[in-house]
């Protein structure tokens, strides 16, 4: 992607990292100070389109929260159980999902647990380092 859209999204993501924005109007009040003009809906799809979860501490990456919120790995080949806090699961499968992992065919999730299912004994290894690493 290039344009103005992917000076944006690196724009906020820059914002995001540095920890300086809580809000989506400070989000885009942040842009405008560097002379790029976004809406309120264009900020929202952004944060969508960027995978971006919002905390105590303002916006974040869900994939720098993850390595926060794997409470456990338990591989029991050929699966791994995965606890998180209630109801993060389903980010963290996502991101499990997204990192296409080789070994990992796929996974289920429900509110604080996720079941994901290896194709190979490796693939624990592998899915532990991804969560341990997330950043």
């Amino acid at each position: 992607m290039t344009g103005p859209k992917a000076e944006r999204h690196s724009a906020i993501l820059e914002l995001v990292n540095r920890g300086s924005v809580h809000t989506q109007q400070e989000i885009a009040a942040a842009l405008a100070r560097r002379g790029m003009h976004a809406t309120q809906a264009t900020v929202s799809r952004d944060i969508q389109e960027l995978g971006l979860m919002r905390s105590g501490g303002g916006y974040r990456s869900s994939t720098a929260l993850v390595s926060e919120l794997v409470l456990s790995v338990e591989v029991i080949e050929p699966m791994a159980v995965i606890r998180t806090p209630p109801g993060t699961a389903n980010m963290v499968a996502r991101r499990i999902d997204e990192a296409a992992l080789p070994g990992v065919a796929g996974t289920v999730a429900g509110d604080d647990t996720i079941i994901a299912v290896l194709r190979k004994p490796s693939a624990g290894r592998a899915l532990k380092q991804l969560l341990a690493n997330a950043v």
